[in-house]
């Protein structure tokens, strides 16, 4: 990806929620390189805890889906309490039918599998920017 195709994200504030310390550590640097405001998590209630506190900021959820305490899917269920439109990715090494169906129903955006290409991860948030539509989970 080019300098010009990470202009549309140089505006936006993302919630990244990640327990596995050593990547979370080296995928803040790749994101805070390209995003206005990246915004850290640890796990699942640590992240929704951040979510209320800055949720008018937020532009973009990045989340893994499974964590200690609160998982993925349950903050973003807890989340779509709150608001049903802010955009959520989920990134997993799993790829259990159970993840897929509750994913879509919580209307996530992208279930992007690991290891995570982060232009993949890029492309799907210009996509969603530019109003592409969903890209169905394949089952």
């Amino acid at each position: 990806m080019n300098s010009e195709n990470y202009k549309s994200l140089q505006t936006l504030n993302i919630l990244y929620v990640e327990d596995d310390t050593s990547v979370q550590k080296q995928f803040t640097n790749v994101l805070k390189k390209v995003f206005a405001n990246v915004l850290i998590a640890s796990n699942g209630q640590e992240g929704l805890d951040i979510y209320i506190k800055n949720e008018s900021e937020i532009n973009f959820v990045i989340s893994d889906v499974q964590m200690p305490i609160m998982d993925g899917l349950e903050m973003i269920e807890e989340i779509r309490k709150r608001n049903t439109e802010v955009p959520c990715i989920l990134i997993t090494s799993h790829g259990e039918f159970d993840y897929f169906m509750r994913a879509n129903d919580l209307g996530v955006y992208r279930y992007i599998q690991k290891p995570l290409d982060v232009n993949e991860l890029f492309e799907a948030i210009r996509d969603f920017q530019s109003g592409l539509e969903v890209k169905k989970i394949d089952l």
